[in-house]
């Protein structure tokens, strides 16, 4: 158990045992897909974990085709990694089990402790598993996923992408939400890990091991108790300096705060002192759900070096929402050299915007969309470019996605997109995201995923 005296590099190795390990136990597996031990059983066998699993259910012979153990400790093998699907008041018994099996890490997916007030029976599981040195995830968790070894220890029925984005939530309903949001929008994760009602293993830990993760490239965080603000401090402006940490706080209202705390067992704190601790540690605060998407997407594009922006478009009414809504945000969107607004009148329609935003007009085609992002990522004084379109029946929305994945490849700055419509921009906005670049469906949260970027980068330079 950590004692808060380790290091981050000690704590990542805990860590990497309990998400990377080489064998796994299922305790209270299940043949039943609707109950909880079923669904996770089934997702386990699934998910192409190269590692091996056991099944451990005093009540079955064979579960899938798969031996069956009475026990966890008539299971022949060593196993790095247990987890517990029992009921509540069985749990410590399993743990017991898991100290004599020399287990080094436990999920306990198990409800009925701390957030029903039964704080005596989680304190008893904490007491054994510090004496056992084993670190616990949980408990009245969702699980954990980590798509580089194909490890689903989940009950979800959506099937994780494998991506660079990394989701630590306290809530597991906010994991199965946000892995059934990523699929339809075919968005990669690297790691989903729940803490559930956080016994042991906290953000601070997940932290410690991310920072470190190849695979991760961007950290989002869902919060509702900060049990120790300082430590979380100090694992957020660690891992800051590395990648970036996107933070959405529950529990900011009084009423917010009386669920976090019947929910996951979790006092949250106010939110003005959480706010201001999160951003001077280097962490984007989000106010909602839809911010927290909009930005982890943001950064898979590279980091602007300013806050200019140019808005390019083919309707001139969306690029002046966008251009306030970026006001707004206090970003930038400057006026073009005299040179470069007559490189564009060269080609754009007479009846064409050549200045910032750049209203290409109602038919402007792939290869319009092509030579004005030419044009415009050659100057230094842009550091983001907001691509606009939308269906005006003149131009299928795929050419203009196309010319924009192109750009991306060979543009020097961050590339974001906005699409609306509905049915008829369903190709672009695919080949957008297959291409990889961000699409977002209205001006602010397009200016909002620009200012996400600018201001990591902003941090990024301060601390250089």
């Amino acid at each position: 158990m950590n004692e808060g005296n380790l290091s981050f590099t000690e704590i990542s190795q805990q860590m990497k045992k309990l998400i990377e390990p080489r064998t796994v136990a299922i305790v209270g597996a299940s043949s039943k897909i609707e109950k909880v031990g079923g669904a996770i059983t089934r997702n386990a066998l699934e998910g192409g974990y190269r590692g091996k699993i056991y099944l451990v259910n005093p009540n079955a012979k064979r579960i899938f085709g798969r031996k069956v153990y009475p026990t966890l400790e008539e299971i022949p093998d060593e196993i790095d990694l247990v987890e517990i699907v029992v009921p509540a008041p069985i749990v410590p018994m399993i743990m017991e089990q898991a100290v004599r099996k020399k287990v080094k890490g436990a999920i306990i997916i198990s409800s009925g402790f701390a957030e029903i007030g039964n704080t005596e029976l989680q304190d008893q599981i904490v007491k054994i598993a510090k004496e056992g040195g084993i670190r616990v995830i949980g408990p009245n968790c969702f699980g954990l996923i980590n798509t580089e070894i194909g490890l689903d220890l989940s009950f979800t029925f959506s099937k994780p992408l494998k991506g660079h984005l990394a989701f630590v939530s306290q809530s597991g309903a906010m994991c199965c939400g946000t892995l059934d949001w990523a699929f339809k929008e075919e968005i990669g994760f690297s790691k989903f890990i729940n803490l559930g009602n956080k016994c042991d293993v906290d953000e601070t830990d997940a932290l410690a091991y991310l920072q470190e993760d190849p695979q991760t490239k961007v950290i989002a965080m869902y919060i509702e108790g900060v049990k120790n603000g300082r430590k979380l401090f100090e694992a957020i402006r660690h891992t800051s300096k590395k990648k970036p940490v996107v933070v959405l706080k529950g529990g900011v209202t009084e009423s917010g705060a009386r669920a976090a705390l019947s929910h996951t067992a979790s006092m949250a704190g106010r939110v003005e002192i959480v706010k201001a601790a999160l951003k001077q540690a280097g962490a984007l605060f989000v106010e909602d759900i839809e911010e927290l998407f909009d930005s982890i997407q943001a950064f898979s594009q590279p980091l602007p070096k300013g806050r200019n922006v140019a808005i390019i478009s083919n309707a001139g009414g969306l690029a002046v929402m966008t251009a306030d809504w970026c006001h707004k945000l206090g970003l930038k969107v400057p006026k073009f050299p005299e040179k470069t607004v007559e490189e564009l009148k060269s080609f754009l329609p007479p009846i064409a915007s050549p200045f910032n935003p750049v209203d290409m007009t109602g038919d402007a085609n792939y290869e319009r969309y092509k030579r004005v992002i030419e044009v415009i990522s050659g100057l230094k004084t842009i550091d983001v470019i907001i691509s606009i379109f939308v269906s005006q029946g003149l131009v299928t929305s795929d050419g203009p996605a196309r010319a924009v994945v192109e750009m991306q490849k060979v543009c020097n700055q961050p590339l974001l997109a906005y699409w609306m419509g509905g049915n008829s921009i369903i190709n672009g906005v695919r080949i957008l995201r297959r291409g990889g670049v961000p699409v977002y469906s209205s001006p602010e949260r397009v200016a909002k995923a620009a200012a996400a970027l600018i201001e990591y980068s902003d941090y990024r330079r301060e601390i250089s």
